[in-house]
């Protein structure tokens, strides 16, 4: 019995000692033994694609709102949009490529788009009905890539993906090009959208897996980026147009695509967030910026009585005992003049800022709605390329969307973003469509109006801008301001770049007719921007 007690022991120990003996020299047991089982080292396409649509929204670019006139500062250093007063804040957001620390994100938003592609690709290979998801992360890079071409002008494109093969340096793309691709991408991407295969489910945050209201937002994309060349190429921006309207355009509230947020740590809006924390985080006195809402916005609001207005904006008025309360009846609202000021006015408290509704960390925002698509219409109908309505009826259509979408917004007393249909009403009959008047006076009135629908979407609103000439901005000659007293009309391409794309950087800075450091990077135009 001891005999064989000590044989089977044997066996076991010379056992154990080749396991270990195998795991030794095994590196893919060592790399087993030493994974983090509480990572997860592969792509989960369903995880990632929620990611995706949490990277939509762009941080709202102070120098953009206050470029488009929205907000005003007395203080100098922090009037960038407001003065032009210097570069800070006008780098073109090459972080879409490479990852960024903001919100300890460190993959870039295209970056995770190619790696979900990727993954999908290969899952297809196995038999796996992808034909929808591969179509969605087409038309989110679509996204992605004209916004950040809008700001840039020429970027890297076709080789945008080619650092996983060994090319740091990707050639720089002309935007005439990139649009000619993003039209191919989307009408392809919208074409195989098929509803009766599986999309990304719960994980969608927009529509919880509706493909046919993804083939709304993609037709919608498509409508705003052909009408984004109307100056450019008109018969090209028709025919995209066109092409938009015939496959289905967003018209109704549940075809919004928006993003809720939560008050909570990890949920909260961050893009409120940041002005909350810069500026706006105290009731009345001096806010850490001097920011207040421009006259430009709060004048064409108040002369227009428009209801949102007293949903948006507040007059913190000084009690008796230092206290702040919060006013928001038309009459009181004031807007501050853009480049104005340079030192704190005494009538500081006077001015309009935003309302706390606004200001809610658990509000929405909006990537893509119907308001929008209305007022686009609009614009088609006058030019003679849309006869599906008459260009009042797709305006006033417009503004009932946009003043309805506040609905999403929580109230915060004394604010209400709820807008009633008698409220609409009131504001389109006291100001109604000019159905009677010239092309210019339509145009400009359509313009103005997204100007106003569109607040807080400042990247659009921005190329919507430039391309339109409306709204009317006021005119701003701050001594000492980098542009002559122009508004941006694009951004710079970050400088490292020079240092480690060089070639490519600096010919796409003489093909586009600018040079580093200097005024003309930031007010020389985009293919688009024509005059």
């Amino acid at each position: 019995m001891k005999s064989t007690y000590i044989t089977s022991f044997t066996h076991l120990i010379c056992c154990l000692t080749a396991v270990l003996l195998y795991t030794g020299c095994n590196p893919e047991s060592l790399t087993e033994m030493n994974r983090d089982v509480n990572r997860i080292d592969r792509v989960i396409p369903e995880y990632m694609f929620t990611g995706a649509l949490l990277d939509m929204p762009q941080h709202s670019y102070t120098v953009l709102a206050q470029g488009m006139q929205y907000f005003s500062t007395y203080k100098e250093v922090a009037g960038v949009g407001d003065k032009y007063y210097s570069f800070n804040g006008t780098e073109a957001p090459f972080y879409f490529y490479t990852g960024t620390t903001e919100n300890n994100l460190w993959i870039g938003k295209l970056n995770r788009l190619y790696q979900i592609e990727k993954a999908l690709e290969n899952q297809t290979e196995d038999g796996v009905n992808n034909v929808n998801k591969l179509a969605l992360i087409r038309i989110l890079k679509v996204y992605f890539y004209h916004q950040l071409t809008d700001v840039a002008g020429d970027i890297p494109y076709f080789e945008a993906r080619l650092g996983e093969e060994g090319t740091l340096s990707p050639k720089y793309d002309t935007q005439q090009a990139i649009y000619e691709d993003l039209f191919k991408e989307l009408d392809e991407a919208a074409a195989s959208l098929d509803e009766g295969s599986p999309g990304f489910g719960s994980a969608d945050l927009f529509f919880a897996g509706d493909i046919s209201k993804w083939k709304k937002f993609a037709y919608t994309l498509m409508l705003r980026l052909g009408m984004r060349l109307t100056k450019a190429d008109e018969t090209l921006a028709r025919t995209w147009v066109q092409k938009a309207i015939a496959g289905g355009v967003m018209s109704q509230e549940a075809d919004i695509a928006y993003i809720g947020y939560a008050s909570s740590p990890g949920s909260l809006n961050y893009k409120i967030n940041s002005y909350v924390n810069g500026d706006y985080n105290s009731a009345g006195g001096d806010n850490v910026e001097g920011g207040k809402y421009a006259a430009t916005f709060i004048n064409h609001l108040k002369t227009t009585a428009d209801p949102r207005l007293p949903v948006l904006s507040v007059v913190w008025v000084r009690n008796a005992d230092g206290s702040y309360r919060a006013d928001n009846s038309i009459e009181a609202q004031r807007g501050m003049v853009s480049g104005s000021l340079n030192t704190f006015p005494s009538d500081f408290d006077s001015y309009s800022e935003p309302s706390r509704l606004y200001l809610n960390t658990s509000s929405p925002i909006i990537i893509l709605g119907p308001a929008e698509a209305y007022l686009l219409l609009a614009e088609a109908a006058i030019r003679g390329w849309y006869t599906g309505s008459t260009a009042t009826q797709a305006y006033n259509q417009g503004v009932t969307m946009a003043m309805k979408q506040w609905a999403l917004w929580p109230d915060v007393a004394p604010h209400s973003g709820r807008i009633s249909d008698q409220q609409i009403s009131s504001y389109l009959l006291a100001n109604p469509f000019l159905a009677a008047g010239s092309f210019e006076q339509q145009f400009a009135q359509i313009n103005t109006q997204k100007w106003v629908s569109l607040f807080g979407d400042d990247y659009e609103v921005f190329a919507n801008w430039r391309r339109t000439n409306y709204p009317q901005l006021i005119s701003v000659n701050y001594p000492g301001n980098v542009t002559g007293g122009q508004m941006f009309r694009r951004f710079y391409i970050p400088l490292n770049e020079n240092l480690t794309n060089r070639a490519n950087y600096l010919e796409a800075l003489q093909r586009q007719g600018f040079s580093e450091f200097t005024a003309d990077n930031l007010t020389t135009r985009v293919w688009w921007d024509r005059q």
